[in-house]
């Protein structure tokens, strides 16, 4: 834990902007712009640990962070992707924007300052404006294509809820999470959950959209929600092989299309079991977590001096895998810093 959260220290001082970098590049030894969407859902991360690990200085990272999402909106109120040409005009992208509403939010809790709580206001005031009839979202997507990761951004829209009144963020989130249900097969793979068309989703956009169904429906007190997450949480359940890790990609009968791990999808995974562990007291939820979160501790590297990748979780395991081949993410880390906060959350409530 402590590496992990020293290794997002070290990227962020490796930025232009002040945003935290996409990835280390292992091939090209160097690191990329600033990724606001990720950036975004790493500020709740950043002040989850500066109690946990006593050090306050991440408070201060965590709120600079937010400032620069605020200089990083376009005229929408929007983000846009960090992979755009260099002189390329700045385009809102709904999955993006979603995402930094979570930090907004964080940050608004915990200064107080409206400025953040507005940003949040004008990005889902977009989001609902520009919404598909369906409940998609279609226009405003990465690579074109429409995806129930989308589900997470519904879940934001919630979480604003909780501290504005307005109904149109309801009722947009609802949309979109009814679009994703009629999306899922009953075995509980869902359709359109791959960031390209025609691929086999990895695990972290099919965790990415259980994530979002299960938390909406937690906030909306909406069983079906519920049940819809649950359906993945337990065929991966299935899936997970002796050494705690899941296949980077499965196909529509969950059959893993890939022989490399996407550690990511493996750290969400682990976050959704010990969700649904708190929820059902399922040991077989927290036993799998346990196994998860230890595959991808043990992938991590403690021991190189070399500051780029020491603490780093890689996209995939074996490094070359077909997932952010040769690349350390900045996501990857975070959500191995979640999982091992979830996790040691758990194991102090049944050492009480």
């Amino acid at each position: 834990l402590d590496e992990a959260v020293r290794w997002i220290l070290t990227a962020r001082e490796h930025s232009r902007d002040g945003g935290i970098p996409a990835y280390f590049d292992l091939l090209r030894g160097r690191w990329t712009p600033s990724y606001p969407e990720t950036t975004g859902y790493t500020i709740p991360t950043l002040l989850a640990c500066t109690a946990r690990l006593q050090q306050p200085r991440l408070r201060e990272v965590a709120i600079a962070l937010a400032d620069y999402l605020l200089a990083m909106r376009t005229p929408e109120g929007g983000v846009g992707h960090w992979e755009r040409r260099e002189g390329q005009h700045s385009t809102p992208i709904v999955f993006d924007t979603g995402q930094v509403i979570f930090g907004w939010l964080a940050a608004w809790r915990e200064t107080n300052n409206p400025v953040y709580l507005q940003a949040a206001v004008d990005a889902a005031d977009w989001l609902a404006g520009v919404q598909d009839a369906s409940g998609a979202w279609v226009c405003h997507q990465h690579l074109g294509v429409v995806k129930v990761i989308d589900t997470r951004v519904a879940w934001a829209l919630l979480e604003l809820t909780q501290v504005t009144s307005r109904p149109s963020y309801i009722t947009a989130a609802q949309r979109n999470l009814d679009w994703a249900l009629n999306q899922q097969q009953p075995s509980g793979w869902f359709r359109d959950a791959a960031f390209r068309a025609g691929d086999d989703p990895f695990t972290h956009a099919i965790a990415y959209t259980a994530e979002g169904l299960l938390e909406s429906g937690l906030l909306l007190d909406e069983p079906r929600y519920i049940a819809a997450a649950e359906k993945v949480a337990r065929a991966l359940l299935e899936q997970q092989r002796p050494d705690g890790s899941l296949a980077s990609t499965y196909n529509a009968a969950w059959q893993p299309t890939s022989r490399s791990s996407c550690l990511t999808g493996n750290c969400q995974m682990a976050l959704l079991w010990l969700r649904f562990y708190s929820l059902c007291e399922d040991t077989c939820y927290l036993d799998a977590a346990r196994k998860a979160i230890a595959f991808v501790a043990a992938t991590q590297n403690l021991r190189t001096s070399n500051a780029n990748i020491r603490g780093a979780i890689a996209g995939s395991y074996p490094i070359y895998g077909r997932y952010a081949r040769f690349k350390y993410p900045n996501w990857a880390a975070k959500f191995f810093i979640d999982a091992l906060l979830a996790l040691q959350e758990v194991n102090e409530r049944l050492d009480s």
